[in-house]
């Protein structure tokens, strides 16, 4: 898994996923709960995150605030 950085494009608080727009270019999907701390991710929030690409899909996870 490579460390990356970013931004919390959007939120969906109910469905408890949203995306990241990576520095490097594209969205990344992530699950609330790969979310470091007690914050609640919200949009513009910059983010630092390894990627896990074992299933078929991209997603961010051991996402923490910066």
């Amino acid at each position: 898994m490579t460390s990356q950085t970013g931004i919390i494009r959007s939120f969906n608080p109910v469905e408890k996923i949203g995306l990241i727009t990576s520095d490097l270019g594209g969205d990344i999907r992530f699950d609330a709960s790969q979310v470091c701390g007690q914050a609640q991710p919200s949009s513009g929030s910059m983010v630092e995150f390894s990627l896990d690409d074992s299933s078929n899909k991209l997603k961010a996870v051991k996402i923490r605030f910066i």
